[in-house]
């Protein structure tokens, strides 16, 4: 009887030890890495003729740096860039000033539009069987911050190509001037961890813009525009 007791005592031992190194170690910190796509809606606040009515996706990268400030609530600070550039149909005037047939012309907003973003999300945790270890976290949550934008304000130009004068040329290409304002949005985020350190991340966000530039041209049309932007980016996800 005594054997007996003596080894379920040790058989409870070795689980409860086995058990206890499954647990990982209380991570608080977690750094990472996104890289995936960005499309934003027209530009509005400027000049009508300068907004164009169709617009292009972009890369959308960024760096994260997340304090769990429990299971259930995490701060976030983001560094992330893309590019806007919106397109439309320009009048053609000759220099009679008959108007002609529209040719297209681009409208780059911002050559790097970059934000430095502080956020707040709720965690729904996920953990494995027992709850030895934390498999997933879903959050949601809102974010607000700086926005710059760089762009030299250059302009292009191209060949009209068509009767009566095929020589003719006419603006093509215009390049917003550099700018800065304040971005904020809303944000859900789930990371899957393969190891208790490592992690996959996919983001969703959807964010307001608004932007003061400098540029001076045309009376300050295009001083200001806003728009919405949506990245959706995967990334790697490392806690310590």
């Amino acid at each position: 009887m005594k054997a007996f007791l003596l080894t379920v005592v040790c058989i409870f031992t070795c689980a409860g030890a086995m058990f206890a190194q499954n647990l990982p170690p209380d991570y608080y910190w977690e750094v990472g890495f996104n890289m995936g796509y960005s499309n934003f809606i027209r530009p509005t606040g400027n000049a009508q003729g300068y907004q164009g009515n169709r617009t292009n996706s972009s890369t959308d990268k960024a760096l994260n740096l997340t304090y769990y400030l429990s299971p259930h609530w995490l701060l976030n600070l983001e560094f992330g860039e893309r590019h806007w550039q919106s397109a439309g149909n320009w009048q053609v005037n000759d220099q009679l000033g008959q108007q002609l047939q529209t040719r297209p012309i681009t409208f780059v907003e911002a050559d790097h539009a970059i934000n430095e973003t502080v956020g707040i999300s709720y965690v729904i945790p996920f953990y494995s069987h027992y709850n030895a270890f934390n498999r997933a976290n879903l959050a949601f949550g809102v974010n607000f911050g700086l926005m710059q934008t760089t762009n030299d304000a250059s302009t292009g130009f191209s060949k009209y190509n068509a009767p009566p004068d095929s020589s003719l040329m006419y603006l093509s290409k215009y390049d917003y001037a550099s700018g800065q304002g304040y971005n904020l949005g809303i944000q859900v985020s789930y990371t899957w961890y393969i190891i208790p350190r490592l992690g996959i991340n996919l983001d969703l966000g959807a964010r307001y813009a608004h932007i003061k530039t400098i540029d001076q041209r045309y009376g300050d049309e295009n001083a200001k525009f806003y728009t919405i932007y949506f990245p959706e980016t995967l990334g790697l996800r490392w806690r310590f």
